[in-house]
């Protein structure tokens, strides 16, 4: 099995990097992709960039050239739940793009066109497997539930509120959202596994910088502990 990851960041996948074994390199549409082993799990892995369109030309070249039986993605995201401090996990169950609005001729808000829905679900068995490895690591705490994306760094209680009245989300970020879109036109099952680096509301511009390296290490930390669990799983049939 080949699992796809996706950040949007170098310093979001360089402690994944790292660790491969066998890397090769190859530059594709102008993202570098890097495949190898981990724990002895096969991956190809990605920085792809800020934002929906980067991360969605990353996602589909990655497809399309290197066919991974799973795609996640990680990196940072700002908080929305009160459960959620900084450091800890918010756990996609689906994910959403909040900046689409076609409300204007009557859908509701995040509507995506094509496909109609608001809500993308990820891997369950996915999600289950990311939360359960959370626990084994123990030193965050996780939440689940939807992730939201849109082209913008939300920083202001207007957004975050506003997000969080629409889709009940749980944390904001740039990406998972396009990636996840990407995921379901082609049938790959995917995740979203986000840590918190701020509350996205008036303090994130402060807070970002100061966490945003936290968050990363703390989401890879993550991800080498999922990928010992990937020996002989299977997603098939999922998406």
């Amino acid at each position: 099995m080949l699992v796809g990851i996706i950040g949007a960041l170098d310093h979001e996948i360089n402690g994944l990097k790292a660790l491969m074994e066998n890397s090769e390199t190859d530059i594709v549409s102008s993202v570098e992709f890097y495949r190898g082993a981990i724990n002895g799990a096969d991956i190809v892995l990605a920085a792809a960039g800020v934002g929906k369109v980067n991360a969605a030309v990353c996602a589909q070249t990655m497809i399309l050239k290197y066919s991974p039986d799973i795609i996640i993605n990680i990196g940072a995201a700002g908080g929305l739940s009160l459960e959620l401090g900084i450091g800890d996990i918010a756990i996609a169950e689906a994910v959403v793009e909040h900046d689409m609005d076609t409300t204007a001729v009557g859908d509701p808000p995040g509507l995506i066109s094509g496909i109609d829905v608001v809500e993308m679900p990820c891997s369950k068995k996915l999600t289950d497997m990311l939360e359960e490895t959370v626990r084994t690591v123990g030193t965050v705490k996780a939440q689940r539930g939807v992730i939201a994306s849109g082209d913008q760094f939300i920083c202001a209680d207007k957004q975050r509120n506003k997000i969080i009245d629409n889709f009940g989300a749980i944390a904001a970020e740039m990406e998972g959202g396009s990636i996840g879109h990407v995921c379901m036109m082609n049938g790959v099952p995917f995740g979203v596994l986000r840590a918190i680096s701020d509350g996205a509301n008036d303090d994130a511009v402060m807070d970002y910088p100061t966490f945003a390296q936290m968050a990363a290490d703390n989401s890879i930390k993550i991800m080498v502990e999922l990928l010992k669990k990937m020996k002989g799983v299977s997603f098939d049939g999922e998406n």
